[in-house]
């Protein structure tokens, strides 16, 4: 079975205020705007996304929240503070443990955390992601507990203002 995984680093952040938390961070003008622009890329998928699983910092909520606008079909948001700060590891368990009952999944995370998943999904160097960066990954798994390494094939990548396809 096909499974569509969906990586998706943050949009752009404003500077951190005086005694403001990274956590708290909210999206720039720019930010909001990456974030409407990848909703209408992720709108035009040959798929619906079931579930986006987030971290629960200010900025990517608020790009989750941009990015539903777009969508016709609001998926399932679950936030999850493993997902703020998380190792490579930390994102593998989290893949894992995904429902069985989505097959069209979005990560929204941070960086290098979305960089070092794709990289040890694909086993490709991508480089790191671009804030509103986006990487379509399928798998060919019956069941997320068995995605490993080395298994997806990337079969897009998105970055705020590239062309349309």
């Amino acid at each position: 079975m096909v499974k569509n995984l969906l990586l998706i680093r943050h949009a752009d952040a404003q500077m951190p205020q005086r005694n403001e938390r990274d956590f708290e961070r909210k999206l720039s003008e720019k930010g909001k705007s990456e974030s409407a622009l990848l909703g209408e890329y992720l709108q035009k998928l040959p798929f619906k996304i079931d579930t986006i699983y987030t971290s629960p910092s200010v900025r990517t909520l608020q790009t989750c929240a941009e990015i539903i606008q777009q969508l016709e079909v609001s998926p399932r948001i679950i936030s999850s503070e493993e997902y703020y700060e998380a190792t490579r590891n930390v994102m593998m368990a989290a893949v894992n443990r995904v429902d069985n009952i989505f097959e069209n999944v979005a990560i929204l995370a941070h960086n290098p955390s979305i960089s070092h998943l794709y990289e040890y999904l694909t086993g490709d160097s991508q480089g790191g992601f671009v804030t509103a960066g986006c990487a379509w990954l399928q798998v060919l798994a019956d069941q997320w507990e068995h995605v490993s390494g080395g298994m997806a094939e990337t079969k897009d990548y998105y970055y705020p203002g590239m062309n349309s396809k």
